[in-house]
């Protein structure tokens, strides 16, 4: 005859829940379904010690009545359950110790943005106030301090930069837009000219203001700020719209190769391989080395790529003939269609 089932207490069920951190204390998975298993199966003894968690599976092993199997006995439980807490206090204690130490880190940034957003408030500075609430990621901060800066009249660059930190350059004035555009050819601003046309999403002008600038900056001896809109120029992602755009003229215009090499430099594989397997037997008929070195890797077939890296080692070897070998007054061709270096 099975016992009555007495509700335990909510306030004991909750410590010992957290306690044991709602895992069964046997198997120590996470995320089972657990219960409250009395040790001395009287389901009226709420004593903590007589208490532990444990999943359906391991509860069920210590129902076991006879036959061959193992029963999960009251003793076996005790030692996982004050071992499986020992371990809980311990992580929690680690947990906690990471927090402490953290902790001063982030005061001081908090201190830190506090005090520099109270210099730019006391001077009026809604600008700088802007974008330094854009890099704390407040936007509605931002915008708030946006409304005001735009209430001073400022200059057609900051108005750019304000919509274009807010996501929203529809709105600067196509007149804006003019004169921003003529002062910066009227100077050779190439770098702010690149910044300007990115906020304005127009990518192939912004790369080529880029590269004015950072051929201007070289041409100068100026090395460092080469470098640093080099940099910028990278890290605003504009090389991969440019060979999103590269991918989309290539499909339009049925250019398969270039198509391929596109994705690869995306490193969007899986849309690479799915390109190459649904051409397979064009790019199979077309005998092009590079196509069929790029599908033998999306057919992941070692035969086929052994045979497909001895062609090309060969192409390779061929070019050089053509080429003059290493003549100085001959040199190889660029290889602007083939990864450097060369992978799968």
């Amino acid at each position: 005859m099975s016992k009555k089932r007495i509700e335990i207490p909510p306030g004991i069920a909750a410590r010992i829940l957290f306690r044991q951190d709602r895992t069964c204390c046997v198997c120590r998975v996470k995320g089972k379904a657990v219960q409250i298993h009395h040790l001395d199966e009287d389901p009226s003894n709420f004593r903590e010690e007589n208490l532990a968690v444990l999943c359906l599976d391991c509860h069920r092993e210590t129902q076991i009545r006879g036959g061959f199997d193992r029963k999960l006995d009251a003793d076996q439980v005790i030692l996982y359950r004050e071992d499986w807490i020992r371990l809980v206090v311990q992580s929690r204690a680690q947990e906690e110790a990471v927090r402490e130490a953290a902790r001063p880190e982030a005061d001081l940034k908090v201190k830190i943005a506090t005090s520099v957003a109270e210099v730019y408030l006391e001077h009026k500075e809604y600008e700088l106030l802007a974008i330094h609430y854009h890099v704390l990621n407040q936007p509605d901060l931002r915008d708030k301090y946006i409304g005001l800066a735009l209430r001073k009249s400022p200059t057609d660059y900051m108005v750019a930069v304000l919509r274009g930190i807010q996501g929203r350059p529809e709105l600067i004035p196509k007149q804006v837009i003019k004169r921003e555009l003529r002062r910066c050819d009227r100077h050779a601003f190439w770098n702010e000219k690149a910044r300007f046309l990115r906020i304005l999403g127009r990518t192939r002008e912004a790369a080529e203001s880029y590269v004015a600038g950072v051929l201007g900056c070289l041409r100068e001896g100026n090395t460092f700020a080469a470098a640093f809109y080099l940099k910028e120029l990278f890290a605003t992602g504009l090389t991969e719209r440019l060979f999103e755009f590269a991918f989309e003229e290539a499909r339009r215009d049925g250019q398969l190769w270039w198509q391929v090499r596109a994705l690869q430099e995306l490193d969007r594989q899986a849309e690479l391989h799915s390109l190459l397997l649904d051409h397979a037997k064009e790019i199979e008929s077309s005998a092009d080395p590079n196509l069929l070195h790029a599908l033998a890797h999306a057919q992941k077939d070692p035969k086929e790529i052994l045979k497909a890296e001895r062609h090309l080692a060969e192409e390779s070897v061929w070019l050089r003939s053509a080429n003059g070998g290493r003549s100085a007054n001959k040199p190889l061709k660029p290889l602007v269609g083939r990864r450097w270096p060369p992978t799968a």
